[in-house]
C-alpha cells in the first residue's frame, strides 16, 4: 500500500510533464482523423509508466538508506568528540564496508568540518554575548555588573497643611500664614541603582547592590525647589549558598520586609508614619532556609541591626549617637515565616525585636537612664484566587521609633506629675497596615490599603509636658488611607493616579486632615 500512495503521488507530479511530452505526438494524430488509441497501445504506456516509478521508488529507497548511514555517522562522530575531546578518527564499531567507500568517507569528512564551522561559531556568539554583557557598564573587575533605576515625575495636590510637602506624613493644624493646600511637582523620588555579582567564596555565590535617590534634602539655590541632594537609600553585600545567605548592608528591618504598592511615595514606603516599620539602617543579617517537600520555604532570620536616631538629628552638620547606639551594644532581630510555592503563594512570619537604650546626662538623672525597646511583629500575605490578595504587617511594641513606629519617638519627656522633677517615660505603641490588591489585567491593577500608628494615651499622661512643646512631640496618634491604580501600558512605563488622606492627632487637640491627590509617571531600567 505504501508503494500504491508513492506511485500515485508521483504520478500526479509526473503527469503534466509526461502529457507535456507527448503532445506532440498525439495531437498530429487526434487533429489528422486517426482512430483511438487501441488497448494495446495503452497497456504499453501503462507498463512505461510503471516501470518509470519502479526505477523512482528504488532512487527514494536509495536516499533513505544514505540518510540514515550520514545520522549514524553524524552520531558516531558527536559521541567521539564527547569522548575524545573533539577527535575525528572513525569509529572502531563502523563496518569495513562503510569505511572503505569513498563517498562515504567524503561525506564524513563534510560533515566533521560542518561541525566544526559550527562549534566555532557558536563559541564565537557566546564569546560577544558575554562581552556585550560585560560592556554594559564598564568594571573594573571581570564580573558583570548592571545599572538599575527608575525614573520617578511626581506631580501632587495638597489639600490641608502638610509636614512635608514632597513627600507627607502627618497633617499639621493650620495658621494663618500657612494657608490651606499647595500643588507642585518633582523628580526627586527618582532612584538610581548598581547591581553586580561576584566570585564563589567558600561554595557561596556573592553578589553587591545599592541605590540611590535624590530626597537627602532640597538644593539651596535659585529654582531649586525641584531638585534634591543624592542620598544613599540601600546597599548589601550577599553571600548565598544553597540553604544558607549572609548579608551586611543598609537595609529595611528583618521583622517588617513588606511595603504597600505605591509609586507615589518611594522616598519612603506608602504608610510610613502610619503602621508600616520601614527606616533602613546597617545590619548584620543571617538567614538559614530549611528544605520542606513541594517547593514550600520555611526560613529563620537572625540580624544584628543599628537602630538610626528617632526620626531626627540633634545636630544638623554631624551625625549624633542615638540612644541604642550609645548603649553600646546592637539592637537584635529575629524572624521565623513560611511561603508557600510560587512568586504568589501564601506567606506569613513572625518576628521579634530588642534593643536597649541610653540616656546619659539626662536633666535630673545622676547617671543614665537605661530603657528596654521591644517590639513584636506578625506579616502576611494571603492570595485570594489569581484576581485578589490580601497582604499587611502588625506590631506591638515599646521606644521603636528608631524603627519608625511609636509616631517617630521612643520616650516621653516631661516632669513628675507627683515629685515635679524631669522625667522620660517609654512610650508604648501598636500599629500596623493591611492593603487589598485587585489584579484586573497583567497591566493594570489597583490597591486599597490603610494603616495606623498608636501611641498609648496613658504614658502621655504619666508626665507633664512642656508648654512649648513641639508638634513632634504631642504627636500621639497617626492614620492613614491609601489607593490607587497602577498601569503598565509597557513593560518599564507607569502610570499611576493616588489618593490619600492622613489623620494625625496630637494629644491635647482634635485631629488634623490631609487630603492629597498624586499623578506619578515612571520609566523602569
Amino acid at each position: 500500500m505504501r508503494l500504491v500512495r508513492k506511485g500515485i503521488l508521483i504520478c500526479s507530479l509526473l503527469g503534466p510533464a509526461a502529457a507535456a511530452g507527448h503532445a506532440q505526438t498525439v495531437a498530429p494524430q487526434i487533429s489528422a482523423g486517426s482512430p483511438s488509441l487501441t488497448d494495446a497501445q495503452l497497456e504499453q504506456k501503462i507498463d512505461a509508466i510503471s516501470s518509470a516509478l519502479t526505477a523512482t521508488q528504488q532512487q527514494i529507497e536509495q536516499s533513505q538508506r544514505q540518510m540514515q548511514q550520514l545520522q549514524q555517522q553524524l552520531l558516531e562522530l558527536r559521541q567521539q568528540m564527547a569522548g575524545t575531546g573533539g577527535a575525528t578518527s572513525a569509529s572502531p564499531n563502523e563496518p569495513a564496508s562503510t569505511a572503505a567507500n569513498p563517498a562515504d568517507t567524503a561525506l564524513t569528512s563534510s560533515s566533521t568540518d560542518s561541525m566544526a564551522a559550527i562549534e566555532e561559531r557558536q563559541q564565537a556568539t557566546e564569546a560577544a554575548v558575554r562581552l556585550h554583557d560585560q560592556s554594559k557598564v564598564e568594571s573594573s573587575s571581570k564580573y558583570p555588573v548592571r545599572l538599575t533605576g527608575l525614573v520617578l515625575f511626581n506631580s501632587f495636590l495638597n489639600r490641608g497643611v502638610p509636614d512635608n510637602t514632597d513627600l507627607p506624613a502627618f497633617a499639621l493644624k493650620g495658621t494663618s500664614a500657612s494657608g490651606n493646600g499647595d500643588m507642585g511637582v518633582g523628580m526627586r523620588q527618582t532612584i538610581l541603582g548598581v547591581e553586580g555579582d561576584g566570585p564563589r567564596v567558600a561554595g557561596a555565590r556573592t553578589s553587591a547592590n545599592v541605590s540611590l535617590d535624590f530626597f537627602s534634602s532640597v538644593s539651596y539655590t535659585s529654582y531649586g525647589t525641584s531638585a534634591g541632594v543624592v542620598r544613599m537609600r540601600t546597599g548589601s553585600i550577599d553571600f548565598d549558598w544553597a540553604n544558607d545567605s549572609l548579608q551586611v548592608g543598609m537595609v529595611a528591618p528583618l521583622i517588617s520586609p513588606r511595603s504597600p504598592d505605591s509609586f507615589a511615595t518611594v522616598a519612603e514606603p506608602s504608610l510610613a508614619g502610619a503602621g508600616n516599620l520601614w527606616t533602613w539602617s546597617p545590619e548584620l543579617r543571617y538567614t538559614h532556609r530549611f528544605p520542606v517537600q513541594g517547593g514550600d520555604r520555611l526560613q529563620f532570620e537572625f540580624g544584628l541591626w543599628d537602630p538610626p536616631a528617632a526620626g531626627y538629628n540633634a545636630n544638623q552638620l554631624f551625625r549624633t549617637s542615638s540612644p541604642g547606639e550609645l548603649a553600646q551594644q546592637p539592637a537584635y532581630e529575629s524572624r521565623l515565616s513560611y511561603g508557600a510555592t510560587g512568586d504568589r503563594g501564601l506567606q506569613v512570619g513572625l518576628g521579634g525585636y530588642y534593643n536597649r537604650q541610653a540616656y546619659p546626662g539626662y536633666q535630673g538623672y545622676p547617671g543614665t537612664e537605661h530603657i528596654d525597646s521591644w517590639a513584636g511583629t506578625a506579616d502576611w500575605r494571603i492570595p485570594l484566587g489569581h484576581w485578589f490578595e490580601i497582604e499587611g504587617e502588625g506590631y506591638r511594641g515599646r521606644s521603636i521609633a528608631g524603627l519608625g513606629g511609636g509616631v517617630y519617638k521612643d520616650v516621653v519627656a516631661g516632669t513628675s506629675p507627683i515629685s515635679g522633677t524631669a522625667v522620660l517615660h517609654p512610650l508604648n505603641a501598636i500599629g500596623g497596615w493591611t492593603q487589598f490588591k485587585t489584579r484586573f489585567t497583567s497591566s493594570l491593577e489597583s490597591n486599597f490599603s490603610m494603616g495606623l500608628d498608636n501611641g498609648f494615651a496613658s504614658d502621655f499622661h504619666a508626665v507633664v509636658m512642656s508648654p512649648t512643646a513641639s508638634a513632634t512631640q504631642l504627636r500621639a496618634r497617626n492614620r492613614m488611607v491609601v489607593g490607587n491604580l497602577i498601569f503598565r501600558p509597557k513593560t518599564y512605563i507607569i502610570l499611576s493616579p493616588e489618593y490619600r488622606r492622613i489623620w494625625s492627632w496630637p494629644i491635647n487637640s482634635a485631629s488634623s486632615k490631609l487630603d492629597i491627590y498624586t499623578l506619578s509617571i515612571g520609566y523602569q531600567f
